[in-house]
């Protein structure tokens, strides 16, 4: 019997987030994340400075079952609580800081040219300041604007830009995100941990004497998706998006000395994932030929339309 056949009771969306949606219920999941173990009800009436011990029965009933549980030793915090008090404190719900465009000593991985950031609405935009880039300009509002150069962006919660430069922010951005990247590949999604679903698309009238197809506006004709069934996340970009956790991939990097979770290796393992040789065999069904040179060897992956790799070719020359 899967979990979908299985009990799933529970809260609905709109009964979770009003539960939490009061000053004091924040508080109570506040104070019992910061403590050490379980609070007696006199303890965390106390830490958390509220005026009648009558009410804060009452906030503690609508917490008790699905965000706090009641033990021996007292209140303790669940992780569905935990979550919700960490998405407060990083300000991932409430901030919503701007880092204008910003150039970095980051080489582009496409042509070397340095590159630009800027931060807005969650995420880490980035700009080749010489070349066309992969995409077609960033939906980013006139504020950030450019008429070429995109080199996608990457979502970082607003806790990250917290106390770095421009140059600190791309790397955490570039850390972060090949850790979703991981969990992508291997089908379980970053955010909620349930399935991923895998496809690849390809544009059929892909122009590739452009550096940028005016039809489908991508360097590149083999589009990579990722969706999660639970959360409904979704994503999209290159290949590494689904083959990141690929061992013939991992090893092909690695055995170069190349840590491709890891931004300081940029000039190997990233640079060569993003500027690969790409030959699509077929539309339908979709098969796609993927092509990563590092100095004079070349791995070759074939993935179908589901992402998989069917094929893995290593040589040199």
């Amino acid at each position: 019997m899967t979990a979908d056949e299985g009990d799933r009771s529970g809260l609905s969306p709109d009964e979770a987030f009003g539960l939490v949606a009061d000053e004091t219920r924040l508080e109570i999941l506040r104070t019992l994340s910061e403590s050490d173990g379980p609070l007696s009800f006199s303890t965390l009436f106390e830490r958390s400075e509220y005026g009648s011990s009558s009410n804060f029965s009452y906030h503690l009933d609508k917490l008790e079952g699905h965000f706090i549980s009641r033990t021996e030793g007292g209140y303790a915090i669940r992780q569905t609580g935990r979550r919700i008090v960490e998405a407060v404190i990083s300000g991932a719900v409430t901030d919503d800081p701007v880092v204008e465009r910003t150039p970095i000593d980051e080489p582009c991985p496409l042509c070397s040219a340095p590159i630009e950031v800027s931060y807005q609405q969650e995420r880490v935009e980035m700009y080749c300041s010489e070349c066309p880039g992969l995409f077609d300009q960033e939906d980013s509002g006139e504020q950030f604007a450019a008429e070429f150069g995109s080199l996608g962006h990457i979502y970082l919660p607003p806790a990250g830009i917290q106390g770095r430069t421009p140059a600190e922010i791309q790397y955490a951005a570039e850390a972060w995100s090949n850790l979703e990247l991981l969990g992508f590949s291997a089908g379980i999604c970053p955010r909620c941990a349930g399935v991923i679903e895998q496809s690849v698309s390809v544009c059929e009238n892909h122009d590739g004497s452009e550096a940028v197809c005016e039809q489908c506006g991508r360097r590149y004709a083999a589009l990579f998706e990722v969706e999660c069934g639970a959360c409904q996340y979704a994503s999209s970009g290159i290949p590494i998006i689904c083959l990141l956790a690929e061992t013939e991939l991992l090893s092909f990097v690695t055995d170069h000395g190349a840590n491709p979770l890891l931004p300081d290796t940029h000039d190997v393992a990233q640079g060569a994932l993003a500027d690969y040789d790409e030959e699509v065999r077929s539309v339908e069904p979709v098969e796609v030929a993927l092509s990563f040179r590092i100095r004079d060897e070349m791995l070759t992956l074939v993935v179908d339309e589901s992402g998989s790799v069917v094929d893995a070719t290593r040589e040199r020359g």
